[in-house]
């Protein structure tokens, strides 16, 4: 038992980071507002994702990308339809690996579950599991025991299976010697570069490319649905504890106003700026999950009367009234029509510069010489990049060295294009036996994710999985 929790103890870390994020909150992101919040949006064999569960998945994803980057998030992202795919993707992945270890019936026992929750600190007092501070910290998080050991124990599940198979995978000395020869194997390279910027001077773009780009992309350019609000915050404990129903009852009776309940418990009116669905411009308590969930409620937005009080923690409550709104709406071409004249001049310098580039490259690989300008020689290995990129480095490892010198090169992102002449290769040195460990189990992760890759895909096939077509997230 207690192998098996030490064998999870990362996935306990990780239960730990869980408890400061929302375990649940519901409501309809802004991409299917009209849609019922029971509608399937996959079904893996007989389990269905439901709209209302992709809707928590996508905001918990959103809080644990803010929480990681410090809020400096673009909201556009999470608006994509290509967050809304890896989500929804990760959510399938999840169900097909619970239904599968039913099929050969694993599941984390009674016994484990327990173990691990009362190893999580968040749930313990002077070192010791404490169960009335288990359910405060739950009811804090709009949980219960019973649905958050259900979480836990398919969480568990899941993890188990994945484990299992991981652990079947093994590499050789013979194997991890011929990988350490590849990443300290050392070759000497001289670099050339096709700069994007010798040719934005020469390409142009039309006004027509400019308003094309912008009728096909106008997702791109979508301001997200924002409102405005009015709250008040009850958060002293001892007025909390004699006035939290008088609170409850004020902001239920009064639903339009908040001068009396303000007047009677001596409270501060507060008004928001403008806040999206996901987050973004919520300051402080307005961002978390439970009022955001109440102020882009529907019947919210439609009717703009006080919330129910909201605990969002112990002896904090909060109610919240929509004062405005303001609809999805897509910004105006003028006010985007010069980053995108940039945006497409800059793409086509590049695709200049590449056009360049991939026929110097030919003429060199051809043994001819065209007029190019190396840089001076240096030395560079998988372990020792010397300042390249991985994607550079993993060019120039792979260059045929049978004959030298040898030429690669690629797309160097928005920059232009770059050749790399490769002049000598050498052995790598000895590494110590710390090093060579290292690399070692980094590669028997890589191939422990590259078995659990194949199981899904493995999964998929042996599970119909079913994907919902999408509503058009226009259709009002």
């Amino acid at each position: 038992m207690f192998d098996l929790v030490n064998k999870h103890r990362k996935f306990v870390q990780i239960l730990l980071a869980l408890i400061t994020l929302p375990f649940a909150f519901w409501g309809v992101d802004s991409y299917f507002k009209d849609a019922a919040s029971t509608d399937e949006v996959a079904r893996v064999g007989s389990s269905k994702v439901t709209l209302q569960q992709l809707d928590v998945a996508m905001r918990e994803r959103a809080d644990q990308i803010r929480a990681r980057q410090g809020g400096s998030v673009d909201a556009k992202l999470f608006e994509s339809p290509e967050f809304r795919q890896s989500v929804l993707n990760e959510l399938v992945e999840q169900r097909l690996l619970l239904v599968e270890s039913e099929r050969l019936g694993i599941a984390a026992n009674d016994v484990i579950l327990r173990e691990l929750i009362a190893q999580i600190p968040a749930f313990q007092e002077n070192g010791q599991f404490s169960p009335a501070k288990y359910e405060q910290v739950l009811r804090a998080q709009g949980m219960t025991p019973s649905s958050f050991e259900q979480n836990l124990r398919r969480d568990l599940t899941r993890q188990m299976l994945v484990s299992g198979v991981a652990a079947t995978t093994q590499i050789s000395k013979t194997q991890l010697n011929q990988i350490i020869d590849a990443e300290t194997q050392e070759r000497d390279i001289a670099i050339s570069q096709v700069p994007a910027s010798d040719y934005l001077k020469s390409v142009s773009v039309e006004d027509d490319a400019v308003r094309q780009f912008y009728e096909a992309n106008g997702r791109q350019f979508q301001l997200p649905e924002q409102v405005r609000v009015s709250y008040v915050v009850l958060s002293d404990p001892k007025v909390v504890a004699k006035e939290s129903e008088n609170f409850s009852n004020m902001v239920y009776e009064q639903s339009d106003t908040y001068k009396d309940v303000a007047r009677a418990l001596n409270l501060k009116v507060e008004e928001s700026g403008w806040i999206s669905a996901n987050g973004q411009g919520a300051p402080g308590i307005l961002a978390n999950p439970k009022v955001l969930q109440a102020i882009f409620n529907p019947a919210s937005l439609k009717d703009r009367r006080n919330s129910a009080a909201i605990e969002v923690a112990p002896n904090v409550l909060i109610s919240v009234r929509v004062t405005d709104y303001q609809p999805v709406t897509l910004r105006p071409y003028d006010s985007v029509s010069g980053e995108i004249r940039t945006y497409l001049q800059r793409k086509a310098a590049v695709e200049k510069a590449t056009s360049v580039g991939e026929a110097r490259l030919a003429e060199l690989q051809a043994g001819k010489a065209p007029s190019v300008t190396w840089s001076a020689v240096k030395a560079v290995s998988r372990l020792q990049p010397n300042g390249l990129s991985p994607d550079a480095v993993q060019k120039i490892s792979g260059v045929d060295t049978s004959k030298l010198p040898a030429y690669t090169g690629g797309q160097a992102g928005t920059e232009g294009y770059v050749l790399f002449k490769v002049s000598a290769v050498r052995a790598g040195g000895k590494l110590p036996d710390e090093k060579r460990a290292q690399i070692a189990a980094a590669y028997q992760q890589s191939v422990q994710q590259a078995d659990v890759a194949s199981l899904m895909v493995a999964l998929r096939n042996q599970h119909p999985v079913k994907i919902a077509k999408r509503p058009d997230a226009d259709a009002k």
